[in-house]
């Protein structure tokens, strides 16, 4: 009764942080500005036309909409995103104590002490003082509100001219963008972390007078913007669906049941009153709207991890299925090991869960249907009436950062399905999301600026002229605006068989209220009555989960789609009695009744099914990943940990790895038994089903025997989480075995290395998990045995480094520098010297010296300085400025003009830094120099900024800004950063960049995946100045290819529109919106226009000049 109580508060504290009766009080009319875009500027499809329906201050910044039945449009718009929606690039110092939040709660906690008042000064660098009240701090974060536009065209003029806000609020600290909103049936529903929102008129008074928070515990992790709460869309079983991003959940059901996952996202249901909220599919990571086909099949397209090599998918999202997907997996990257201190190894990306189906995937995910899209957003199905019958059955993806919208079909393959008929629909909008209106045509929103909200946007109307006025469209309009409700029932009946899904849903749903259950049975038992007449009835049928004439469904129909939707249904009903019938359907040569006959199998748990399943598993042999998901559901709906168990000795590899994870969705310790079969895979699926996510805790003691002395060497999978399981037991039998394996010279030097440094983070708190990356709650460990793993590797140094080779040597190498072991010093010259040993473990080795022998080491490092290997000078040079700084100004001053480059650099950056200016007289000249126009170009941006650090007025170019700021102010070109970076370093920046993100969206390989340019021969076609403008002013040339030209005709004024792929002194060749290519002759181009806006941002707002200058060096190598 207490937590109740506590609930109920802080559900009203929440509904009055937002404000109730929050609906417009500005004038009901707004006209549209006619600035901005014109229809002339985007590209749609031929046969298809573009028309303004509203545009600011009618509507801003829009992220999602919706009608409801009577034509009004509600848009989601948000002003936090980018203002005070807290993404962890930004604070990548922040990551490891987000990872570790399990709650809204802990966010708030987290919130509350990264930005308290105390911290203002720090925080007033990036957080704008949004309340006014001179601190810059978390109560900033509550300044900044979301709204729901409501849009009408009561007149029907062809454009919006009614515009108010329809709610204003949704602005407590923890809340994150609103990103969706869905009319329904009286209630507005909204989508806005950490709430799910029902907004109502209980007065009459024409916007809402109640504003409560359905369920809270969305989005327990800050992490990255944009990864919201979104996509509502009513299911075909009248249910409410949504979806989330990866930023967790933690969510307490009407019913007392917590749904909980934390660290990734996925797509719920539930009742429209609240009621039966549940899980429906996990593993996603930023499925932004979902979609079901006639059939009530649900697909969504998720967004990549902007990992290196990595795509996008186009999922088909199924009952209780795991995607794969997990927040922690996107800082298991390179870019993020400063924070992290993990291994670079990603199960996502080294296991291959991101791809389609492939032998030896993880057989615990359903794979992508393919990998497909740059950015998806807004994705919508046709209800079957619009836009023409040619976009009949078709779905429609906005892809955000690359300005298009796709249309495509699927057709089934297997039990799953696969992409027909891809073609680009309409360029040059940066679109955002998309809504069919009742009258049939296409509505999207034109978020009309660059990423973050600039209080732009518009609403355009996309639709066939010729099919506008159809008979078919205004009878639509008419039936939704009228409603079904005072409709007989036989009429209702026939609408069941509609042409237009919303029609049929409408009169199915008033069905169902009517409990017309013979009606719908008759139906659907009617092999002589229309498909979707049949199929409706089914849903409606569950509808009233009565399900005690179950077995009279038509299981045995010609149709096998019929077939496949009497089992769906018999499973929504629990309908025990038609197990037989069921059963008998695993056999079915239509693989989708086979896969709803096992999913439903598994909801009415009947063990006795358990051979059958085995059957339909063995023969699928893991070729469809969806019968085997469907296998697996059963298996752990009808199955006991003992039965699952049993079927360790089945001779069919695919029964025993489904039986794995079915123990892993129980959480079963048995999954250990299947430890020593035979087949590697088998092994790996459950070493996975042991270790990862929570994990089964009772079984991490046998996944560590797989380390045992005398035992072959596990794939690598296997290693990695053996390794890490010791960790997480963390006794000191534990800590041995790994010292015993990185002893081992008979196992790969990889996994040697590895059990090395995860006893070097033996006593690291928080505990991030070494393969997942996830912050594990491990019991804290007394002094003495947080030390066990240092003291190990103190005791055995010697012996570590007999047996190692370069992998080795640089582990033993960093686990001295982190747990400050004492070494002998001789160990680590012959170290130090050794040239079989990589640069940078030398280097590492020369810094551990110095603090093992700090009076030896003066002379070391100045030895260095003539070394042949360049991470050993510039290591020399750094400690002999800590060590000795009156000794590195005399060798500065005297050896400076003889050494190499990067020297040269490093004692520049070294002398900007020094506290004294023994050094300033070198700078002084250098900047003389620089000014006369004869220092070494390589050079220039190293002495500004030495100048700059000293406070000496450095001199620049004549007429030139000379700091970082100033820079960025005057939009100089920063030609300072033509010359002299670093190649390897820019490389590193490339791909591990974690705020500039160049993988995203480019790709240095040639692959093209992504939404700019090829980089790959990019040194060979382009000067230094034209890198370089790229990235200071990237709106200044649009790469060929990224550039969007629309040509005028001089004969009949023909308008051609596509992306300019080449251009030369005769003609302009363009990629078509159809996917052809086509030559116009310069002759006969009369005008034309060019989309001049870039969809990446200016560098300089997020990375140094030192290191735009590296970016340089490394595309100029791209030859």
């Amino acid at each position: 009764m207490k937590t109740d109580s506590k609930r109920w508060r802080t559900r009203r504290v929440a509904a009055i942080s937002v404000g109730l009766a929050l609906w417009s009080s500005e004038p009901a009319v707004l006209a549209a500005q006619d600035a901005g875009a014109t229809a002339g500027s985007f590209l749609p499809k031929q046969g298809l036309t573009l028309s303004l329906w509203a545009r600011e201050p009618q509507v801003a910044d829009p992220v999602a909409l919706n009608f409801d039945d009577q034509g009004r449009l509600y848009v989601a718009e948000t002003a936090r995103r980018g203002t005070v929606d807290i993404d962890i690039r930004s604070h990548p110092g922040w990551l490891v104590e987000d990872l570790a939040n399990q709650s809204v709660e802990d966010l708030r906690a987290f919130f509350h002490s990264r930005m308290s008042p105390e911290r203002s000064a720090e925080n007033a660098r990036w957080l704008p003082d949004y309340n006014k009240d001179g601190s810059h701090d978390w109560k900033d974060l509550k300044g900044v509100k979301e709204r729901i536009r409501l849009l009408e065209d009561p007149m029907r003029t062809g454009r919006a001219t009614r515009s108010r806000v329809f709610f204003e609020g949704f602005n407590e600290e923890v809340t994150g963008v609103l990103a969706g909103v869905l009319p329904w049936r009286g209630d507005v529903f909204a989508t806005v972390y950490p709430d799910l929102w029902r907004l109502r008129d209980t007065k009459g008074v024409g916007g809402p007078t109640s504003a409560k928070s359905m369920f809270r515990g969305f989005g327990v992790h800050a992490a990255f913007d944009g990864h919201d709460l979104h996509g509502l869309v009513i299911g075909p079983d009248g249910k409410l669906y949504f979806s989330q991003g990866d930023n967790g959940f933690v969510v307490r059901t009407r019913e007392g049941r917590v749904l909980k996952k934390p660290n990734t996202g996925g797509v719920f249901r539930m009742n429209p009153d609240g009621s039966e909220l549940e899980l429906f599919a996990w593993g996603l990571r930023n499925v932004q709207e979902i979609a079901f086909d006639e059939f009530g099949n649900m697909f969504g397209v998720d967004n990549d991890g902007d990992l290196a090599d990595e795509r996008e998918r186009f999922v088909y999202i199924t009952e209780g299925s795991d995607s794969g997907w997990r927040l922690h997996w996107q800082f298991k990257e390179r870019g993020w090991q400063k924070q992290t201190r993990l291994p670079n190894y990603n199960p996502w990306i080294d296991e291959r869960m991101w791809v389609p189906l492939h032998a030896g995937q993880p057989a615990h995910i359903t794979p992508p249907l393919s990998n497909y899209s740059v950015g998806p957003s807004g994705f919508k199905y046709n209800p079957g009436t619009g836009l023409n019958d040619a976009y009949r059955n078709s779905f429609f993806l906005v892809q955000f950062p690359v300005k298009k919208i796709t249309a495509f079909q699927t057709r089934p393959k297997g039990a799953g399905f696969e992409m027909v008929g891809e073609h680009v629909l309409l360029t040059g909008m940066m679109a955002s999301a998309t809504a069919f209106g009742p009258d049939g045509a296409l509505y999207i929103a034109d978020w009309d600026g660059m990423w973050n909200p600039d209080g732009k946007g518009a609403i355009w109307v996309l639709d066939d002229p010729k099919a506008a006025r159809s008979a078919i469209r205004g009878e639509v309009q008419r039936l939704l605006a009228e409603g079904v409700e005072g409709r007989p029932s036989a009429d209702l009946a026939l609408l069941l068989s509609h042409v237009d899904m919303r029609i049929r849903m409408r009169a199915q749903f008033e069905l169902a209220h009517r409990r017309e259950a013979k009606l719908f049975l008759r139906m659907a038992t009617n092999a002589a009555a229309p498909r979707m007449a049949r199929v409706h009835s089914m849903w409606g049928v569950g509808q009233l989960k009565d399900g005690r004439q179950a077995s009279m469904l038509p299981f045995a129909d010609p149709d096998p789609e019929i077939r496949a939707q009497a089992a769906k249904l018999a499973g929504e009903l629990h309908a025990t009695r038609t197990a037989p019938m069921l059963t008998r359907l695993l056999e079915d040569p239509d693989p989708r009744a086979q896969f709803h006959a096992a999913l439903a199998l598994g909801k009415i748990g009947d063990e006795s099914v358990i051979p059958a399943i085995a059957r339909l598993l063995e023969r699928n042999g893991d070729r469809d990943a969806f019968i085997r998901h469907a296998c697996v559901y059963a298996l752990a709906g009808a199955g006991t940990p003992a039965s699952l168990r049993r079927l360790s000795t089945h001779p069919s590899p695919s029964v025993r790895i489904a039986a794995i994870v079915a123990l892993r969705r129980l959480g079963a310790p048995e999954a250990a038994s299947f430890l020593s079969d035979a087949n590697p895979f088998v092994r790996q699926e459950a070493a996975r089903a042991i270790h990862d996510d929570e994990g089964i805790p009772e079984a991490l003691p046998r996944l560590i025997d797989l380390l045992a002395p005398g035992r072959a060497t596990e794939p690598e999978a296997i290693a990695r989480r053996a390794i890490s399981a010791c960790v997480r037991v963390g006794g000191k039998p534990e800590a041995e075995r790994l010292l015993q394996f990185a002893l081992d010279a008979g196992h790969p030097e990889s996994h040697r290395a590895e059990a090395l440094e995860a006893l070097a983070s033996w006593d690291r708190s928080p505990a991030l998990d070494r393969v997942e990356g996830m912050v594990r709650r491990l019991t804290p460990k007394p002094s003495q045995e947080a030390q066990w793993g240092r003291a190990l590797i103190q005791a055995n140094i010697a012996k570590l480094f007999e047996k190692s080779g370069p992998l080795m040597s640089e582990a033993i190498a960093r686990a001295i520098g982190d747990n400050a072991i004492a070494v002998d010093p001789l160990v680590l010259r012959a170290l130090i010297a050794s040239e079989s040993q990589r640069p940078a473990t030398r280097a590492q080795a020369l810094r551990v010296f110095a603090k093992t022998a700090p009076d030896s080491a003066l002379p070391l490092a100045r030895e260095q300085l003539d070394s042949f290997v360049p991470a050993l000078r510039l290591a020399g040079l750094e400690l002999l400025a800590e060590l000795d700084p009156s000794a590195f100004t005399s060798t500065i001053t005297q050896r400076f003009d003889h050494f190499p480059l990067p020297l040269q650099q490093k004692a520049l950056e070294l002398a900007g830094g020094m506290t004294r200016g023994g050094l300033d007289g070198l700078i002084r000249e250098k900047s003389d120099e620089l000014a006369n126009g004869k220092l070494a170009r390589e050079l220039e941006l190293d002495v500004l900024q030495a100048a700059a650090r000293r406070h000496l007025k450095p001199q620049g170019r004549a007429g030139e800004p000379t700091q970082p700021t100033a820079w960025k102010k005057s939009g100089s070109q920063l030609k300072e950063a033509l010359y002299g970076g670093d190649p390897a370093r820019g490389e590193d920046l490339f791909r591990n960049h974690v705020a500039a993100q160049c993988v995203r969206c480019h790709e240095a390989g040639g692959k093209g995946k992504q939404a700019g340019p090829i980089l790959k021969g990019i040194g060979s076609r382009a000067t230094r100045e034209y890198i370089l403008e790229s990235m200071v002013n990237p709106s200044a040339q649009i790469a060929p290819g990224f550039e969007t030209l629309t040509l005028t005709l001089r004969d009949g004024g023909e308008r051609i529109g596509g992306q300019k792929l080449s251009e030369d002194d005769a003609q302009i060749t363009l990629d078509l919106p159809e996917g052809e290519t086509r030559s116009i002759p310069k002759a006969q181009i009369g005008s034309m226009t060019t989309d001049k806006v870039s969809s990446m941002p200016p560098m300089l707002d997020i990375l140094s000049p030192f290191e735009i200058r590296d970016l340089v060096a490394f595309l100029m190598e791209q030859k």
